[in-house]
């Protein structure tokens, strides 16, 4: 019985470790809402800008070089322009996506060390305004692998 409790406390304690660790890893999911602040922190455009409702991560990929005390995250998704100016807060219900407004198409990356996983040590954000009739039709819709994952 005592053995019994015993194991049952330590699968209970390396449960708790496993969810404090995952809560403490700087995420793809991080990175994109690090480089949405980032650019609309960094860039000359009027509007803020937001992640659309549907499927804004269009790729994501990581990378531990040399011994692994680094990984770097890099991601690409869009950004959409709202009707709201940069020095309001873009995530109020009030800041709708503008109609005809400027779509972006993102890239980022983010440089994490292992001995500080939560935050990014240097985080990049660069964008290009997309203008292409197709290319926004294409990019309104979730990407093929977007199906397997619960977003």
């Amino acid at each position: 019985m005592r053995n019994s409790a015993g194991s049952l406390l330590l699968l209970a304690l390396a449960a708790l470790v496993s969810i404090t660790l995952a809560k403490s890893v700087f995420t793809f999911m991080d990175v994109l809402k690090a480089a949405t602040v980032d650019f609309n922190q960094k860039s000359d455009e009027r509007n803020a800008f937001g992640l659309p409702k549907q499927s804004p991560l269009r790729s994501m990929s990581m990378f531990e070089p040399g011994q692994g005390s680094v990984m770097i995250k890099s991601i690409t998704f869009t950004l959409k322009e709202t009707v709201c100016p940069k020095s309001v807060d873009y995530l109020k219900e009030e800041c709708v996506f503008k109609e005809n407004g400027s779509l972006k198409m993102c890239s980022s990356t983010a440089t994490i060390l292992k001995s500080q996983p939560a935050e990014p040590a240097s985080l990049t954000v660069s964008c290009r305004e997309v203008t292409d009739p197709e290319e926004r039709k294409k990019l309104s819709e979730p990407p093929s692998w977007a199906k397997y994952f619960n977003w």
